[in-house]
């Protein structure tokens, strides 16, 4: 059956599933994630015929290329602390080729990888993954060459699967447990920096709520308390003094003349008057 050929110019997106963390936690947890490159990526694992082009002037794709390593990858959610290892060490991989059809690669001929699914411009790589690799990148193929495939490419696929995820499998049980140790120290001082951090979030937090309340409960006591006192003693001085102001200035008044005065001043009037008669002055 006829497959179409893979360029270094097709693309692939894919999700997967690898190994995040998340500070302060240190225990590492399986998570999606999103990767995409092209087949060439950057040309560190690739194997392309530099002789042999195709449409468009891009170059055909051989037997074992990897577009790793380094392939971008996005965590979801995003804050993945151990993203940039994923990436440095991300590859994928076309599992199928046609024995039949061979180009140069590096001065040597190397069967040409195609897509999987016959009379398809869409295929699926052998993504990077874990607990092991597997097929989740999908790669858009569009090309005008084909290839035939014979049975024994098809079985070549298969068993090529198989003992590539079975290898990773228990690359990355050895893996983890060598780096476990390793993994525990790096996390604890993520987590270390992060609660002292928010720590010292929450204390300043805290602190401006605490002050906050004392000085509305000072505020509210000078209102009840203090506020009215000191009026209370500052209109208790005016009344006070008004008071005093008034009882000094009765006291301050001449006394009344002596009753002797009095009478001598009440004859010498009656006496002074003419014609009038003698008054009389009880004593």
């Amino acid at each position: 059956m006829m497959h179409v050929a893979h360029l270094t110019i097709h693309s692939f997106v894919g999700l997967g599933s690898h190994m995040a963390l998340y500070p302060p936690s240190v225990v590492p947890v399986m998570t999606p994630h999103v990767s995409m490159d092209t087949l060439l990526g950057l040309t560190i694992g690739a194997k392309w015929s530099k002789t042999v082009i195709g449409p468009f002037g891009f170059q055909f794709i051989g037997q074992g290329n990897d577009s790793g390593l380094v392939v971008p990858h996005i965590a979801l959610p995003p804050p993945n602390v151990l993203i940039p290892v994923i990436i440095a060490f991300g590859g994928s991989k076309p599992m199928f080729s046609a024995s039949t059809v061979k180009i140069d690669v590096d001065g040597a001929g190397v069967p040409m990888a195609a897509v999987c699914f016959p009379c398809n411009f869409v295929s699926m790589n052998q993504a990077c993954n874990d607990p092991c690799n597997y097929p989740s990148d999908v790669v858009i193929s569009p090309n005008s060459v084909v290839v035939g495939f014979t049975p024994g490419d098809y079985a070549a696929g298969l068993v090529g699967i198989a003992a590539d995820s079975a290898v990773s499998f228990v690359a990355s049980k050895i893996g983890g447990a060598v780096a476990a140790d390793v993994m525990s120290a790096v996390g604890g001082r993520i987590a270390s920096a992060m609660l002292r951090k928010w720590t010292q979030e929450l204390t300043e937090t805290f602190g401006e709520k605490f002050a906050k309340e004392a000085t509305e409960a000072a505020a509210e006591n000078m209102l009840e308390r203090v506020v009215p006192q000191v009026i209370q003693e500052a209109m208790g001085k005016v009344i006070g003094n008004e008071v005093g102001s008034v009882i000094t200035s009765t006291t301050d008044e001449p006394k009344g003349q002596p009753v002797s005065n009095s009478r001598s001043s009440t004859s010498e009037l009656s006496n002074n008057t003419d014609n009038a008669a003698p008054i009389h002055v009880a004593d």
